[in-house]
């Protein structure tokens, strides 16, 4: 007899399907190195070092000063358990010896290479048992065997191997200590767009951030995107890695001279502005260092990006049980009347143990109230998160999962922060256009009444004030020798047009009484009606 059919069971994952993760995971060149950082700073590194050989872009290695990756680790990860295991947290492990918040928690970071050659060689030196150990090895990738997803699908097979590895033992050396990861096999891909983004920028790029900043992220007009790849991924490793804050406190993220007195002296400014040096003072306690081409990053973060008239900052802090488990989080808003420029830093970046979770995002984690759009480019803001949404985190590291629990409490957090901001950033503007549209006003009464004042030799003066009734739009008072606007007079709808419709009728009105004669008081009415609209236009 056959066997029933099963009707309960386990649910299984095709070998395949992780094996396309050796393909490319990550969105960017930036946010691959991020990995081999993140991986650096869970070994307690206190410096990072990341080379590409610029201008050839034909080598690249990072390199660490960290705890390195034991023999028994390294055989664990290529041979036994595989890759995407990782014992960082077993046991409940949270932080690193030296109370760093770990960040890896998958095992896949040291790939994260892959993506930018076809083979690459590791070196550790590190202490076991008291004893210092060291090896080399070497990974060859495979990629012309792997199937692609639709290949796998067809054919039903499982393909396990994504590439060869071999280790030998050498001597430790202390000096050496930490964990290298370098490759010569450097994918062309790589390279090209590497080399086509700095061909019209050699002799011009500065490897002194200050200088970087000042030459190129801070004149980015729109995007660092339309800087280059080389640009871009530098800038993107200053607002991903969990560095600190480029200079004084008081300078960055927010320039407090650049904050008017009023602004600055509010409980909510207040609260942020503490938030921001108390994160500042721990990310510089954590002491980790990253270099990149010999450029010691920092995280340039500059607001207000213009020295606008008005600029807000606000806070946000949340910390609470969400389904049973903990989700805490803290961060500001920074509100300025322009757009923040480059424009990577408008919207809002999620930092999960002071790492960005991808780039800013402009839709503000998809706040669905009505924005003006250029009201929406006003606004950055950093959330960093200290306790939840890792389970919410995609296998990239780059982006949520938006269903998961942590993800919606956070981003309705993030929404009910941002509905009075705008509202408050829109109250603000528009005061302010109308206080702008009132000196311009007067700056043009004041222009007009010199224009009739010149005209008239000092006998005629130009008034605009209401008058009661049904008056016409100028009236002329002979007593008082007074041209009248009539500011309640409203015979056509728009205001511009009554502007200029008044304009004609001063001009008229001027010239019938300082002229003689036809000719004269039309020559003298063109000459007015020009002059006046010159100023009203």
């Amino acid at each position: 007899m056959p066997e029933p059919e099963q009707q309960s069971g386990r649910i299984r994952v095709a070998d395949v399907t992780l094996v396309q993760l050796s393909r490319g995971l990550y969105r960017s060149t930036a946010t691959a190195f991020k990995e081999l950082v993140s991986n650096a700073w869970d070994a307690d590194a206190a410096q990072v070092r990341i080379d590409t050989n610029y201008p050839e872009f034909d080598f690249i290695s990072c390199v660490d000063n960290g705890s390195g990756m034991s023999l028994q680790q390294f055989r664990e990860y290529f041979a036994h358990e595989g890759i995407g295991t990782c014992s960082k947290r077993k046991g409940g492990r949270d932080e690193t010896p030296a109370g760093r918040p770990m960040i890896g928690r998958l095992g896949i970071g040291m790939m994260a290479i892959g993506q930018l050659c076809h083979s690459f060689e590791i070196q550790s030196h590190y202490v076991e048992d008291g004893q210092g150990r060291a090896y080399q090895a070497t990974i060859v990738l495979e990629d012309t065997h792997i199937p692609d997803i639709e290949e796998a699908i067809r054919s039903g097979g499982k393909q396990l191997t994504v590439g060869t590895w071999r280790y030998n033992e050498i001597a430790y050396d202390a000096r050496k200590r930490g964990f290298r990861i370098y490759s010569s096999d450097v994918r062309k891909t790589f390279m090209r767009e590497m080399k086509d983004s700095v061909r019209d920028k050699e002799g011009r790029i500065s490897f002194k951030l200050t200088q970087l900043y000042n030459d190129w992220y801070q004149k980015a007009s729109k995007s660092v995107r339309d800087q280059g790849a080389y640009l871009e991924t530098i800038w993107e490793l200053m607002i991903l890695c969990p560095l600190p804050y480029w200079d004084g406190i008081d300078d960055f993220p927010v320039a407090l001279d650049a904050i008017p007195p009023a602004d600055k002296n509010t409980p909510e400014f207040r609260r942020a502005h503490e938030f921001l040096q108390n994160r500042q003072e721990q990310l510089c306690a954590y002491n980790f260092r990253v270099a990149f081409d010999g450029i010691d990053l920092k995280r340039i973060v500059h607001l207000p990006t213009e020295r606008g008239p008005r600029s807000r900052l606000y806070f946000i802090e949340f910390d609470n049980e969400v389904f049973e488990t903990r989700l805490a989080f803290s961060g500001y808003l920074f509100a300025q009347l322009t757009a923040v420029r480059p424009f990577d830093l408008n919207g809002v970046q999620i930092r999960l143990r002071n790492v960005g979770i991808g780039g800013y995002d402009s839709t503000y984690l998809r706040f669905t109230e009505q924005i003006d759009t250029i009201r929406s480019r006003w606004v950055s803001g950093e959330i960093f998160v200290d306790i939840g949404l890792e389970r919410a985190l995609n296998i990239d590291r780059d982006s949520f999962n938006e269903h998961d629990e942590h993800f919606k409490s956070l981003q309705a957090e993030v929404h009910k922060n941002l509905s009075p901001v705008f509202q408050d950033i829109e109250r603000i503007a528009a005061a302010l256009r109308a206080e702008r549209r009132e000196q311009t006003e007067r700056g043009m009464r004041e222009a007009l009444r010199g224009i009739i004042r010149e005209r008239s030799g000092g006998t005629l003066e130009l008034q605009q004030r209401e008058l009661d009734g049904d008056q016409p739009i100028v009236v002329v008072d002979e007593e008082k020798s007074q041209i009248i606007i009539n500011t309640a007079a409203k015979p056509l709808r728009k205001k511009k047009a009554r502007q200029v419709l008044s304009a004609a009728m001063v001009a008229y009105h001027t010239a019938l009484r300082t002229a003689k004669g036809q000719v004269q008081q039309r020559e003298a009415f063109y000459d007015l009606l020009r002059r006046i609209l010159d100023e009203l236009v």
